[in-house]
């Protein structure tokens, strides 16, 4: 019963905060809007955020494949999804407005819809719930704002241990239309709350929340790189900036992990966030020139039409390799290493053929396996030539 009472509660607070901050949209909100439609009927992709996209999606099958600590250490993938996240719904919000959360929301339920019914179904075979907490429990499954159960069997954890990203992603998207306007309002101060909201909460002890305080500094850096506060900055001043992000963060975290108090960097509050922040702010001022100028490769395209089935499904991938190589290969042998990541490709590839085409569906798109088509190049020059006259400005 306190299952369904904090689903129901929460539930109606989501509700408060969307309603909420769709009419507190001003007039000057309306015209800032129509000037964005005005300057492109259709919404243009940016070629090096299709990019960072890929490397971060690449980066996270590498880590969950191999289990090198070093790799998530020295590329935090996850806050560079989250502050790409934070740039693409802000132009969201500015072209459509709070429609856009609707829209965000249908892009990421739906494959999740998928993901959690098959997971279901595979779970029945050893897991059936027991009472009605249980049933309750699995409202989660449904709205996401937390992450869902998977039951009693020993290698459930396969199918749940990365929904965080999930439930984060969800809760930022929510909130979206609040924090953008607190983030004009006060875009710097913003972005200082965020970064020690997590060292906050470890100090007070609370867990509720920790991960969506985590990345709230990098989907914020992505509002300040949408809205060009990022590029305001001198560069000396920059540079000093990341700089002291880059030795905070990275000391915290490599001191933490030597010293065994955790194993896993997304959980080291304070460490995670600033060296997290850091490389975000590097790579989303710093634009190699020759990005954007031309359309994006195919596999580009398809990994970026496709970035919550292969999140999703390359976990259970990583497993089932894992179970099937372990008799017969060491872990950390080459061959072993070499063979599961070959695998994870293959069997995340196919996942991505049955289970795709729901993403084409959920963004309203015309359904095919291997994502959007080539849109030709217009709109990606579009966009280059919209940057390259935003420098000169």
């Amino acid at each position: 019963m306190s299952t369904i009472a904090s689903f129901v509660t929460l539930v109606a607070l989501v509700c408060l905060v969307v309603v909420g901050a769709a009419r507190s949209i001003t007039a000057g909100d309306e015209v800032a809007r129509r000037t964005i439609r005005s300057d492109s009927a259709a919404p243009a992709r940016d070629g090096y955020l299709d990019l960072l996209r890929t490397a971060a999606l690449v980066r996270v099958v590498l880590f969950h494949v191999t289990g090198w600590v070093w790799l998530s250490l020295l590329v935090p993938a996850m806050g560079l999804m989250f502050g790409i996240a934070g740039t693409l719904i802000a132009a969201s919000l500015d072209r459509d407005g709070p429609r856009a959360v609707c829209r965000r929301l249908r892009r990421l339920l739906l494959p999740f819809w998928v993901f959690g019914v098959i997971t279901l179904v595979v779970l029945a075979v050893r897991w059936r719930p027991q009472g009605l907490s249980d049933w309750a429990g699995l409202l989660w499954w449904i709205l996401p704002l937390r992450v869902p159960p998977v039951g009693g069997p020993s290698w459930a954890w396969v199918f749940h241990i990365g929904l965080w990203y999930i439930v984060t992603y969800l809760w930022l998207v929510l909130l979206s239309p609040v924090l953008l306007r607190v983030f004009r309002r006060w875009p710097w101060p913003s972005i200082a709350v965020a970064a020690a909201l997590p060292i906050g909460l470890h100090l007070a002890g609370l867990r509720a929340g920790y991960f969506v305080a985590a990345y709230l500094s990098c989907w914020l850096l992505g509002y300040a790189h949408h809205d060009r506060v990022l590029h305001r900055v001198p560069w000396r001043w920059y540079a000093c900036l990341v700089a002291g992000l880059a030795v905070a963060g990275g000391t915290w975290v490599v001191t933490a992990m030597v010293a065994g108090v955790a194993v896993d960097r997304n959980h080291i509050a304070g460490g995670t966030t600033l060296w997290s922040m850091a490389l975000v702010a590097v790579l989303l001022r710093v634009r190699p020139r020759l990005v954007g100028r031309t359309p994006p490769g195919a596999v580009l395209r398809v990994v970026n039409a496709r970035a919550v089935t292969i999140y999703l499904w390359h976990i259970p991938a990583s497993l089932g390799m894992f179970v099937l190589l372990a008799p017969v290969l060491p872990y950390t042998s080459a061959a072993s290493i070499t063979l599961r990541l070959a695998g994870v490709c293959l069997l995340t590839a196919g996942a991505v053929l049955l289970f795709g085409w729901i993403e084409d569906v959920a963004a309203r798109r015309p359904a095919t396996l291997l994502g959007a088509r080539a849109p030709g190049g217009g709109r990606y020059r579009h966009r280059a030539r919209h940057l390259r006259a935003g420098r000169r400005r």
